[in-house]
């Protein structure tokens, strides 16, 4: 990811130069003094020649110092940036922020590039109050409570203002987590101290998003889903949560039990997205999950946050449920500048669950002024505006099909060369089910455990599935 990592003085002298790639040579440094420092026309924050990238920041303080990360991949640009900031907060803390200091005291430098750093030159771990007990030397500022990884509390002594990390980069984007073991750490920058509740409750929403297009004869041309995993808690105390998932690589389907000795409280909820593994593709977590306990044994364990957050990120692309079927036949009508439309609306979800707000647009040719339409169940209108027939339901019923007929009326100056150039956009359906899993994707377990408090937990777990793209030819 980062290939090296060089910090310069304001006018340009290279004090540190941390080199992680063989193939990097130290001469790079004086690419970047030429094209970047002594170029008074250079305001970006990033550098591209060929195929070696310099990121780079001032750092707080009087002296303003030049920190760059230099990379030779197709990195993300916001976690190197994050790295650079939060790097600067640590220097901050060891008073390397200032020239003088720096010069003195670089192999602490060293040594902290040598801890936050792992191997191929990824963040390992930038959480100050974690670096700190690491480091051979003590810091020479005092932290003071929840203000240990937080970069713009951290101000520097005299009048050297301290350097806030941009908000687009505070959200969740750290890219390293420590595993959450007996011996935890006794605060996170992310929770404070004293959280206090009369009732401690947990309610976790599994919100996805299903995309879909279907081709005129039925098969299906593209298929994802896009979800997200939203938690909110109000837990006393300093609690560790952890769950667990039916994803491909930790649910084993041998001759041993599938979900091993958890008890899955899911199963009548959601019977038929318990029977199989559920393939997880492009995952991100907030913060707070422990990242080497979920590659290690794949289970998401974290101290959340007070309050409303977004846990996780994901992906599925294969074995979706597919909680409609929508079944065009348009043929031209009469003199051949009107169509017929036969359509047909099948739910494919268990009959115990019910869709809300389902609605489906069928586009009608241009020049059209009205249309003769019959419905077997909700209700359907033509909408000039839109050019559409809009299909509406309140609720629409698991395992239940409805049909609509409807004619169109063309102007009188509509021909058949008009509806046989008309492109034909393809018919979308929206919708909301609760209760449901578009990916198949099943909570196992959810528990939650304090090593100072001992107390009940409500948890409530809920799935939703909207749709996204949900396109259908003919």
């Amino acid at each position: 990811m980062i290939s090296a990592v060089l910090i310069f003085s304001s006018r340009g002298e290279l004090i540190v130069a941390k080199i992680l790639k063989s193939s990097l040579k130290r001469s790079i440094s004086d690419v970047f003094r030429i094209q970047v420092i002594n170029n008074l026309d250079v305001r970006s924050p990033i550098l591209t020649l060929g195929s070696t990238t310099f990121h780079h920041i001032r750092s707080s303080g009087s002296d303003s110092l030049w920190l760059v990360a230099v990379s030779r991949t197709n990195a993300n640009s916001g976690a190197i940036w994050e790295f650079l900031y939060k790097l600067n907060a640590i220097m901050d803390v060891y008073g390397l922020i200032r020239e003088e200091t720096l010069k003195e005291e670089f192999m602490v430098c060293y040594e902290m590039l040598d801890i936050v750093l792992g191997e191929g030159g990824i963040p390992v771990d930038t959480e100050v109050n974690s670096v700190i007990g690491k480091m051979s030397a003590k810091p020479t500022k005092q932290l003071n409570g929840n203000s240990l990884d937080r970069p713009e509390l951290l101000s520097s002594s005299g009048d050297s203002p301290a350097l806030s990390m941009p908000r687009f980069l505070t959200r969740s984007n750290r890219s390293m987590s420590q595993d959450l073991g007996l011996n935890y750490p006794s605060s996170f920058p992310w929770r404070p101290h004293g959280i206090k509740y009369k009732k401690n409750e947990v309610l976790l929403n599994v919100n996805e998003k299903i995309s879909i297009l279907v081709s005129r004869d039925g098969s299906i041309l593209k298929s994802h889903v896009d979800g997200t995993i939203d938690l909110t808690t109000h837990l006393s105390g300093m609690p560790i949560c952890q769950f667990g998932l039916n994803d491909s690589l930790s649910v084993d389907f041998g001759d041993e039990p599938a979900f091993g000795s958890e008890d899955f409280a899911n199963e009548k909820a959601i019977p038929k997205a318990a029977a199989g593994r559920v393939l997880l593709e492009d995952c991100k977590f907030h913060q707070c999950v422990s990242l080497d306990k979920f590659n290690r044994d794949r289970v998401i364990k974290f101290v959340p946050p007070d309050g409303t957050m977004e846990l996780m990120k994901y992906c599925v692309r294969h074995n979706l449920n597919l909680p409609f079927k929508v079944t065009p036949n348009v043929t031209n009508f009469g003199r051949g500048n009107t169509l017929d439309y036969r359509v047909t609306l099948k739910s494919l979800f268990p009959s115990k669950l019910s869709a809300r707000d389902v609605s489906l647009r069928i586009p009608v040719p241009p020049g059209t002024v009205d249309c003769e339409i019959s419905v077997s169940n909700g209700k359907c209108k033509f909408v000039p505006e839109e050019n559409a027939m809009i299909w509406k339901f309140s609720k629409y019923t698991g395992l239940t099909e409805n049909t609509l007929s409807a004619i169109t009326v063309p102007t009188s100056d509509t021909t058949q060369l008009t509806i046989q150039q008309w492109p034909r956009p393809p018919m979308s359906l929206d919708f909301s089910i609760v209760m449901f899993s578009n990916s198949g994707l099943v909570v196992r377990y959810f528990r939650v455990s304090d090593k100072e408090e001992k107390y009940r937990t409500v948890k409530w777990i809920k799935y939703i599935s909207n749709s996204g793209s949900y396109e259908v030819r003919y």
